[in-house]
């Protein structure tokens, strides 16, 4: 596996109701993209606010609803983590993608169920995390980037400042 240095201020994208944006059981009974249900935690994070804003937007792709059907208070939250400066595997630059074996056009085409072995190797192999490209829809840009942490002490990054929706969300184009 090959690695990038990360660090500095990361996004997620959180419901108003959570009291704990840092909370990753979740991840563990659903799983995600790095982790199969069941498996270890992982803190999935945004690089850059847009790309948060993305995130948010792409998880109602394919429902009834947008984002933008919902009262103003049930929108999402921004919470800022600020994560520690080291080495995550790298699923970012053309080159990592092909250590870990995964097709050039990673993400597009390739599915949690690859991705999952792949988590759980780096994760047992004690490694931070993994930053990796998005598959968000609009994503292209190389600052869309996404970091999974993995939760083994309960605080792989530090909360910050936590912002409602229309004090976070950019107005304009996404």
């Amino acid at each position: 596996m090959r690695h990038v240095a990360r660090g500095g201020t990361y996004y997620r994208v959180c419901k108003p109701e959570w009291t704990d944006c840092a909370d990753t059981a979740f991840s563990r009974v659903r799983g995600g993209r790095w982790n199969a249900p069941g498996e270890h935690r992982v803190l999935y994070l945004n690089r850059t606010v847009r790309m948060a804003a993305l995130q948010a937007l792409e998880n109602f792709r394919g429902e009834a609803h947008s984002l933008f059907d919902l009262r103003p208070e049930r929108r999402p939250h921004l919470q800022h983590f600020e994560v520690p400066r080291g080495e995550y595997v790298d699923a970012v630059t053309d080159e990592g993608i092909r250590a870990l074996g995964l097709p050039e056009e990673y993400p597009e085409g390739v599915g949690w169920e690859v991705c999952q072995p792949l988590g759980r190797r780096a994760h047992d192999g004690g490694e931070r995390g993994i930053a990796c490209r998005t598959a968000c829809r609009g994503g292209g840009d190389p600052d869309h980037e996404e970091l999974a942490l993995f939760d083994r002490d309960g605080a792989p990054a530090r909360p910050t400042d936590r912002l409602p929706f229309g004090r976070w969300f950019p107005t304009g184009e996404v």
